[in-house]
């Protein structure tokens, strides 16, 4: 079984980073899971991008977001593949991958980071151990809907 931890001394290399989630996986437990965080990251407005310190230990599996959009449906998003050493930052276009928009106008609905999701390849070595920490997810957002700088231009001549 997985091993998650918070860890001070495994962290990305970005300003006032003061601890990460590390995720260790034996050797002997190297199958697909899922990890919930036990609240929920709420986001408000418009997402244009998230960023998701990662690191690696080479293991060649991938991991996913799991997120809730604000029609409550359940989406897992690529975040990176694993096959790389070290610290990564991972950019995700929420822009392009989720449908932002409100059913009603003016009626903002949210959307939810629930958790990630792990999936080995099979290509990996059987006495590898896996070895995944998470840091600082941050989020570039905006207001869903912004006045006109030019109302003129709505004007017919």
């Amino acid at each position: 079984m997985a091993d998650l931890s918070l860890s001070r001394n495994i962290t990305a290399p970005i300003p006032e980073s003061r601890q990460s989630l590390v995720i260790r996986i034996p050797k002997a437990a190297n199958y697909p899971f899922a990890f919930y965080f036990p609240e929920p990251l709420v986001l408000r407005g418009f997402v244009r991008e998230i960023k998701v310190p990662l690191y690696s230990s080479q293991s060649l599996g991938n991991i996913t977001m799991i997120v809730e959009d604000q029609y409550f449906e359940t989406k897992q998003i690529m975040v990176s593949s694993l096959n790389f050493r070290g610290w990564k930052v991972c950019s995700i276009s929420f822009a392009q991958v989720m449908e932002q928009n409100d059913r009603i106008f003016q009626r903002s609905a949210n959307m939810r980071i629930l958790g990630f999701y792990y999936l080995p390849n099979e290509e990996n070595a059987k006495n590898q151990e896996v070895l995944i920490a998470i840091d600082d997810i941050s989020a570039v957002v905006r207001d869903k809907y912004r006045p006109l700088r030019d109302k003129g231009i709505l004007l017919e001549e």
